[in-house]
């Protein structure tokens, strides 16, 4: 895989800086460059993995070396909170961490609670989120047994509610009955005359998302005419932290039955329904995606093909947070279990078209998983997609925000059939 690595100006001199580069094609097959995403994406189709050089691999430590990179708030922010963050806490201390978020998690809740006192409900609703918000932050990485971390979650939840009580949401809460357990989602949808059955998005989430902060964030899809679903899945938010349901490595046993349900509904074009895989769900998705047709699509960021190799023992800060998602008891135990989680026997069963996404220097998923499930989907129309790992881990240790390109969210729509939707 090293021997492929070529830059910007030779692609340029052979004209092919996307899609056409005749020898990657060759060499990898001409599912590598399916298609051109757009004039920002220089590297799509790029299937040269891992950067070790820039990748900080401290060989010989186990993992790589990787620090607890999460625990840290660069500067490079112009939100003036979190800059207070950067300011005053210790890096890499998790007390330190918390009691700034906490803090100023706080302030915002009473500064919300001043805009709902005069009436000033849409100012309301700004301060309660980013308290809701701070308080995820205060917590998100707190061990499972920590007395922080429920009193947290819960006001996280306590303040995004109180925030939609001030103003209609923009989204529908749902409850989805998914392997035998009632568990609560949201739906958000594009405006559209009555009778619109819209494409539709699922929405897999990483180690550490929830859910209300994933539906947020789906306007990237709704405006593009797609519609999107996001559930707390076992492992995830609240059903890991109140009814202790733990994933488990056939995630299409979770996803299935999203995809009933999205079928009863009358605004649902079930014949075009994708699934989006974000940092651990770039496991998740790709293997739910063996076990069910009825996906049209799945694309991923941070694209892995087992979750032992690529995040269990590549980035070793994490090890407890992902034991504590499968439900093992013990580190020893997470690593007996975590051979269950591949796709090694089923990637051959992905039929649909998958984009798969990477970073050359991600210190948190291993950029090499994302080329073994390439390589494993045999039968997927797949593509590559470099840039596309954890670049937040840049802007924690430092450095500015990197330009994030809406390269997943155009390829959605494009293969979902989306129409695109202007000011929605």
């Amino acid at each position: 895989m090293s021997e492929f690595k070529f830059t910007r100006r030779s692609l340029m001199k052979w004209g092919g800086v996307s899609s056409g580069a005749p020898l990657v094609a060759a060499a990898f097959g001409s599912r590598a460059f399916a298609q051109d995403l757009g004039p920002g994406n220089l590297y799509v189709g790029d299937v040269a993995g891992r950067d070790a050089e820039r990748l900080y691999t401290g060989h010989p430590i186990v993992g790589g070396g990787q620090m607890e990179i999460r625990l840290n708030q660069s500067i490079y922010t112009d939100d003036p909170h979190e800059l207070e963050v950067a300011q005053r806490m210790r890096p890499f201390d998790p007390l330190s961490w918390y009691e700034e978020w906490n803090r100023v998690a706080q302030i915002n809740e009473e500064i919300a609670q001043g805009y709902e006192e005069k009436g000033l409900n849409v100012s309301a609703n700004r301060f309660y989120l980013r308290a809701s918000r701070f308080h995820r932050l205060s917590i998100v990485y707190q061990e499972d047994t920590d007395d922080t971390m429920m009193a947290g979650y819960n006001k996280f939840r306590e303040f995004f509610d109180k925030a939609y009580q001030m103003v209609p949401a923009p989204f529908e809460r749902v409850t989805i009955n998914v392997d035998g357990n009632q568990l609560g989602g949201y739906f958000r949808k594009p405006g559209g005359p009555e009778g619109t059955r819209f494409p539709t998005v699922i929405a897999y989430q990483g180690a550490d998302s929830l859910a209300e902060n994933t539906i947020l964030g789906a306007g990237g899809y709704t405006s593009r005419g797609m519609a999107y679903l996001v559930v707390d899945l076992p492992g995830q938010g609240a059903p890991k932290r109140l009814q202790n349901l733990y994933m488990p490595p056939d995630t299409e046993r979770l996803v299935s039955p999203l995809i009933d349900y999205l079928e009863t509904r009358s605004d649902v074009d079930s014949d075009r329904i994708g699934l989006r895989g974000v940092s651990m769900g770039g496991y998740s998705a790709p293997r739910a995606a063996s076990g069910d047709s009825r996906i049209k699509a799945v694309w991923t960021t941070a694209g892995s093909h087992d979750v032992l190799s690529d995040l269990f023992e590549f980035y070793t800060p994490i090890q407890d947070r992902v034991r504590w998602i499968i439900g093992a008891d013990d580190l020893a135990d997470a690593r007996r279990k975590l051979k269950d989680y591949t796709v090694e026997h089923v990637a051959k069963n992905i039929e649909c078209p998958m984009l798969i996404g990477y970073g050359r220097t991600d210190r948190i998923m291993d950029p090499e998983g994302a080329y073994r499930l390439y390589q494993a989907a045999v039968n997927s129309d797949r593509q590559m997609w470099s840039g596309a790992g954890h670049p937040h881990h840049e802007e924690k240790s430092g450095g500015p925000k990197a330009l994030r390109l809406p390269t997943d969210q155009d390829w959605a729509a494009v293969q979902l059939g989306a129409v695109t939707q202007a000011n929605v």
